[in-house]
């Protein structure tokens, strides 16, 4: 059998939700003109990619098992989906604000390829299993990767549309899986809510993972917004492209009635609790909020509604406040767990 650190046999597999959150506040930095800030986040959601794909491929070789193990499970599984996304935020990060464009069309086959992949891989190893949890141990709101990694494809779709000579092919694709999206959070939205009312809730159970009840709904509502920008579509697409403008006002205003529930349920674990350490789930906080700020900003912007902009000038500072606390204490894990072995040899 294969030996290697412990860390790395148990490594999170939802931490690509890293590069999700850091893509996504560089992309609001972005749209809101504060350059300064957006550099510094480009560079470090470039290198924590490709730094989780050397130790995904690392745990791959040497915990195959340990790694299949997590795909299986009810609770774990589907944080492979931050793959797909994180993919989806860094061709955003690279190709809309034309740093380099070209990697559109590749990235999009990409990260339709994994989402395949990932998301027929796990749908069906949970439906086979023959042991499965329980509805309170076995959802939490990681469970809307399933619509933040199809949301991510559409968005893609729609920048590779926005600057191919026919984007027809590519248009209908973003406009598809942005519906699919939004159905598949309608059935697992209802199975939240369901766990949420209808059985106990402690403390514990209320982690940063439910805060994608609302990015699963603002990444659909970016989704919405980049159809309706769409440039050049030809007629025949039209009429079921404006279908996008009222649904994507529904996205919108769901995405905004989950802040304050969230925003009261968070405080009230604060309060509750004894001590604070970092945790990887918190990216999943810190992604939906950088989310809604940038589609918010979109959604404004594509359909010419000015009063809406003040809300991501507001957001944007949230959003980054709670990357740079999140980053803060990330570091100051790495830290602590490399210098207490070094101190253990030490002694």
């Amino acid at each position: 059998m294969a030996s290697g650190p412990a860390w790395l046999r148990d490594f999170y597999p939802g931490y690509f939700a890293l590069v999700m959150a850091t893509g996504i506040v560089d992309i609001a930095a972005r749209l809101l003109g504060y350059q300064a800030v957006a550099l510094p986040l480009l560079a470090i959601s470039l290198a924590a990619y490709l730094l989780l794909w050397a130790v995904l491929v690392a745990r791959l070789a040497l915990f195959p098992r340990a790694v299949l193990a997590d795909f299986r499970s009810h609770q774990r599984g589907p944080g492979f989906l931050t793959i797909v996304a994180a993919t989806g935020v860094i061709g955003g990060e690279l190709g809309d604000f034309r740093l380099l464009a070209g990697v559109l069309p590749p990235l999009f086959w990409f990260s339709l390829a994994l989402w395949v992949l990932l998301v027929y891989g796990f749908l069906s190893t949970a439906t086979v299993g023959s042991v499965k949890p329980d509805l309170e141990q076995g959802l939490n709101g990681s469970w809307l990767l399933l619509t933040v990694a199809t949301e991510s494809v559409a968005i893609l779709a729609c920048s590779a549309a926005s600057r191919a000579v026919e984007p027809q092919a590519l248009a209908f694709a973003g406009l598809a899986f942005y519906l699919l999206g939004a159905v598949l959070y309608l059935l697992i939205i209802t199975l939240i809510l369901l766990r949420w009312m209808f059985r106990p809730m402690l403390a514990s159970d209320m982690d940063e993972a439910w805060w994608i009840n609302m990015g699963a709904v603002a990444i659909a509502t970016l989704a919405g917004a980049r159809l309706m920008s769409l440039p050049n579509v030809k007629p025949n697409l039209l009429p079921l492209l404006d279908f996008a403008a009222p649904f994507t006002v529904l996205l919108w205003v769901t995405s905004t009635f989950w802040i304050p529930l969230l925003a009261v349920l968070f405080v009230r674990k604060l309060v509750q609790r004894k001590s604070y350490s970092y945790s990887p789930s918190l990216w999943s906080m810190v992604f939906p909020l950088g989310m809604y700020t940038s589609a918010t900003r979109e959604y404004a912007a594509a359909v010419h509604l000015p009063f809406l902009r003040p809300i991501p000038r507001v957001m944007f500072w949230v959003a980054l406040l709670a990357w740079l606390v999140t980053f803060a204490a990330m570091c100051a894990r790495l830290v602590r767990s490399m210098w207490q072995p070094a101190a253990t040899g030490a002694a």
